[in-house]
């Protein structure tokens, strides 16, 4: 039979104050409980001689809360789910008290009732943020104004089958807000969420202590506008921007670790299998798979997230668009360099992190060769006409490495802070020509495309959106407008205006014919 509370306890860089909380978890021997470590700095191996019966997962890249929080769900056999961090400390029969609570009100997920204003923070709102990060809370005190409050992700209680039902953790969020977006969801599903009278002692913050405080709020800030993006409308969203912008000017996440993390944006579950049955070989060349994908459901996700257990996986309920979708996946990678690769791309060794070979200062993007077949070129590079057309180069460079107007989006590399200048790809683009201008912002920015013609990958092409018919014409047609009035001078636009005019009409006539 399973046990009643599986505790799942995710640690980073606080051994002392781990020890301390598994000595006294483990003053009861009943209790089932497994520690994720996020790549500490200190070996925590001591767990495997001090306390025989924990089970320990050690990270070789600290994939952020969110994702540790799934991996022991994973591996959870409880009917309850009990995630800690390490600075709290609780015993056994407040566990015990905790779970009755939660029975007796028939709730579905809960936390101890807040001891600090620190943890009484109200689920997120536009309104709610701006009483509590600008000088409006003066004048809007958000403890009495602002209800329900959020779960504590530092001790929550939650059903396992009512976790698994809504797809796990959303591990978009690499810290801070991933408890917010679970309460929300909560809520917004239908189930029922409380706070149960126990005192408990909480550190708070323990192992952020230890960041650089800009560095903190790098990755607050980045979080909160990860959370509006996903929650709310696009005034919020503006509201947030704003805040954010008063405390960080950054893009995307800091750079945390060396190396490549990939984002593959998905739509077909068929081409998702087909590609790790292609590209499983090499996952271990990257810091981080990221796979976004539209055809996950809370149905089939925990099937991948067992097959590959150091894959992200971010499933999204409808299909956004090629920009956006890649766009969760950058917002979610904290290494040098981000990379997104077609899910009908397939690989060889060492091609993609062989193109860090002529990786310079200035190198804002890297680019593959990219093949139909083995003998027939995509492109090497992308020449961008000045009328508005893209044109591949598809002769062969005898150089190692040469610059070009634009890469294939295809498959290609990103430096982190060049994407941190220029920000990354323009959502209203959808699909199409999204790589074309991000491509020109970032040799505007004063970086460079770079291709590397002797390193090869495969592209079937438009595996999916081949069925698209009018929509990719259209597509076409508005999305050069897009890159031409964003990237071309006022002198380049009236000198080629005629010829751009035709191309344009060319567009326009291929959408009347798919029509």
């Amino acid at each position: 039979m399973k046990p009643d509370v599986f505790i799942i306890i995710i640690h980073w860089n606080t051994p002392e104050l781990l020890r301390k909380q598994l000595s006294l978890l483990k003053k009861d021997n009943n209790l089932q409980i497994i520690v994720i470590d996020n790549s500490s700095r200190k070996s925590v191996d001591w767990i495997l001689s001090e306390f025989e019966d924990i089970q320990l997962i050690k990270n070789t890249v600290n994939r952020g809360f969110a994702f540790a929080c799934n991996q022991g769900t994973v591996k959870a056999a409880g009917e309850w789910l009990l995630f800690l961090n390490p600075d709290v400390e609780i015993s056994s029969q407040q566990i015990e008290r905790m779970l009755n609570f939660a029975k007796e009100q028939n709730l579905d997920a809960c936390s101890p009732k807040p001891m600090s204003d620190n943890y009484d923070s109200p689920v997120a709102t536009p309104l709610a943020l701006l009483a509590e990060f600008t000088p409006l809370s003066r004048i809007l005190p958000k403890k009495t104004l602002f209800n329900p409050k959020t779960l504590t992700g530092g001790c929550l209680l939650i059903k396992e089958n009512v976790l698994k039902n809504l797809g796990g953790w959303d591990e978009r969020f690499f810290l801070w807000y991933e408890d917010s977006d679970l309460t929300l969801r909560l809520m917004k599903t239908g189930h029922k969420i409380g706070w149960a009278p126990i005192k408990i002692q909480h550190v708070g913050g323990a192992s952020f202590e230890k960041l650089d405080k800009q560095l903190r709020r790098d990755i607050f800030f980045h979080s909160m506008d990860v959370f509006a993006k996903k929650h709310f409308s696009p005034l919020g969203q503006l509201i947030i921007s704003l805040i954010k912008k008063r405390y960080t000017r950054r893009k995307v996440l800091p750079q945390l670790h060396e190396g490549v993390d990939i984002t593959v944006p998905n739509m077909k579950i068929d081409l998702l299998k087909l590609f790790f049955y292609n590209n499983g070989g090499f996952l271990d060349e990257f810091n981080e798979l990221i796979v976004v994908s539209s055809s996950l459901s809370a149905n089939n996700i925990w099937d991948w997230r067992r097959k590959y257990p150091q894959v992200r996986f971010i499933p999204i309920n409808k299909n956004y668009g090629v920009a956006s979708t890649i766009n969760m996946g950058f917002r979610a990678s904290t290494s040098k360099w981000m990379g997104t690769i077609n899910d009908d791309v397939t690989l060889s060794k060492g091609s993609l992190t062989n193109l860090l070979q002529c990786a310079k200062e200035n190198s804002g993007s890297l680019n593959p060769s990219i093949y139909h077949d083995r003998n027939t070129i995509e492109s090497m590079g992308v020449q961008v006409l000045k009328y508005g057309k893209a044109a591949p180069i598809k002769k062969i460079v005898n150089k190692k490495c040469f610059e070009a107007d634009s890469v294939n989006g295809a498959a290609v590399l990103f430096a982190n802070a060049a994407l941190n200048k220029v920000g990354l790809f323009d959502e209203r683009f959808g699909s199409y020509l999204e790589d074309i201008d991000l491509s020109m912002r970032i040799s505007r920015g004063g970086y460079k495309n770079i291709i590397a013609p002797s390193i090869k990958v495969l592209h079937a092409g438009q595996s999916s959106s081949k069925n698209l018919g009018i929509k990719k014409q259209w597509y076409d047609f508005r999305n050069w407008i897009y890159v031409i009035v964003k990237n071309w001078s006022l002198k380049d636009l009236i000198f080629n205006l005629p010829s751009i005019f035709i191309e344009r009409l060319r567009n326009l006539s291929g959408v009347l014919k798919a029509f």
